[in-house]
């Protein structure tokens, strides 16, 4: 996930964090913990209580360097929607705390529906992957969780934390002699229907799984392989074959390897099966007639956004005792999806209030925009976000490419927006500023 932020000049609430815990409990190799969380959400101008039954799944214990599942299983969300909810994606955040900290970001596929209007709303399991770096205790508590619905036209329902949450799960970690297990896949390009074999080392004696996933090491099929095995011995080296199933999605692709929440990710191309060229040859000698093979490897680069550089300034106005109206256009935003697969991207943006040097403020909400998106030549289809006031909290869409339902997105593509924001008869008069941080996620 990717983040601009933008000054806004011209003439610009915040939320704090929530949580009740209760106390996890381990079960077997993996540490589940379960707790009432009560969050404030907010949809547009309107907010509601959400007292979420959060349950983190993480293993009781690892090494230095295993990269390990983090799983948050939400309770539904209340019915809020005055429409029919036809899809939503979910993403948030947990919290890292103890012997290494930060912010783990987790995500859900998108899930469809309908749900019907004012029906609750499944959550369900939010994962991420978190790449253990010191040994002691490392506390993982749920923190800010974002729901972007489409009930024909898309709204984001972000929701925080009433309190700071305690951790529901920790993992005991401990020294590794490595930097996390190792492995290797070959060979790196498998044609439909063929062959390949994993080795590695640094793994636990036994059983693990392979899953093959896009690009970005999602929507994973369990159909795409065939003919697994896959096992470590008790000296950790890992030995593993399989063959890719003749409907696999041709690509860029990720082998994911699993041992309980210790995952590996390896790159591999799946190329499409072709009957061999026979070619217009057919019975003719070879000193008369010959064919020749050709094959393209295409490799999938980054999402990635850059702005326009340069502040953004209002038109000025000047105080007469009504509402008046300063105008613009944010600075435009390059958008380049070179994944090469079939997953979407949306860009979001929040809003904090303009201030001056004096301390007077105009909220962030008197400012709305109207979003407008271009895609370049060759390029996906995108839709501009709806136009409306922005927020400090509820992060609002600019553009938004959809996932491509079987087919490969991707292009360059343009965003910008119309700026109007009301000014009230009794500002006082100065130099206001806000900050607009946009998201690419």
């Amino acid at each position: 996930m990717r983040r601009s932020r933008t000054a806004l000049r011209g003439a610009a609430a915040a939320i704090t964090a929530a949580g009740a815990v209760a106390i996890p409990v381990a079960a077997g190799t993996a540490y589940a913990g379960t707790g009432q969380i009560p969050y404030q959400c907010q949809i547009f101008g309107t907010r509601f209580d959400y007292n979420a039954t959060v349950t983190v799944t993480a293993p009781a214990a690892a090494k230095v360097g295993d990269e390990v599942s983090v799983d948050v299983d939400f309770s539904d969300l209340p019915g809020v929607a005055p429409l029919p909810v036809q899809k939503w994606t979910t993403s948030g955040s947990v919290t890292v705390s103890g012997a290494q900290s930060g912010t783990l970001p987790i995500k859900a596929p998108e899930r469809t529906g309908p749900v019907p209007a004012y029906g609750p709303l499944p959550i369900g399991k939010v994962s991420g992957r978190l790449t253990l770096s010191a040994p002691g205790d490392v506390g993982l508590a749920p923190a800010g969780l974002s729901i972007l619905a489409d009930a024909g036209a898309q709204a984001t329902i972000a929701c925080t934390p009433v309190t700071t949450p305690a951790p529901l799960a920790t993992i005991k970690v401990e020294e590794g002699g490595q930097d996390g297990p190792d492995a290797s896949v070959e060979p790196p390009t498998v044609v439909q229907g063929g062959a390949f074999t994993v080795s590695g080392t640094g793994w636990r004696p036994g059983a693990a799984d392979l899953t093959l996933c896009d690009a970005n090491g999602a929507a994973c099929e369990p159909d795409d392989l065939t003919g697994v095995t896959a096992s470590a011995d008790t000296a950790g080296r890992l030995t593993a074959s399989g063959s890719i199933a003749e409907s696999a999605a041709v690509g860029a692709r990720t082998l994911i390897i699993a041992q309980g929440a210790v995952t590996k990710r390896l790159a591999l191309t799946v190329t499409e099966k072709v009957t061999p060229p026979d070619g217009g040859c057919g019975d003719k000698p070879a000193s008369e007639c010959g064919e020749q093979k050709i094959n393209l490897t295409v490799n999938g680069g980054p999402l990635t956004m850059s702005r326009q550089p340069g502040e953004v300034d209002l038109t000025p106005v000047t105080l007469n005792g009504t509402e008046q109206n300063a105008t613009g256009s944010l600075k435009d935003v390059e958008v380049v999806d070179a994944r090469g697969g079939t997953t979407g991207w949306s860009l979001t943006g929040t809003l904090t209030d303009f201030g001056s040097a004096a301390g007077t403020k105009i909220p962030a909400g008197n400012l709305s925009w109207t979003p407008r998106c271009t895609a370049g030549p060759g390029a996906g289809t995108v839709t501009p976000g709806s136009a409306g006031a922005l927020s400090t909290t509820t992060a609002a869409t600019l553009c938004r490419a959809p996932d491509g339902a079987g087919k490969i997105t991707g292009g360059t593509f343009t965003a910008d927006a119309g700026l109007d924001l009301k000014i009230p008869p009794t500002t006082g008069a100065g130099r206001y500023t806000a900050i607009l941080t946009l998201t690419l996620s």
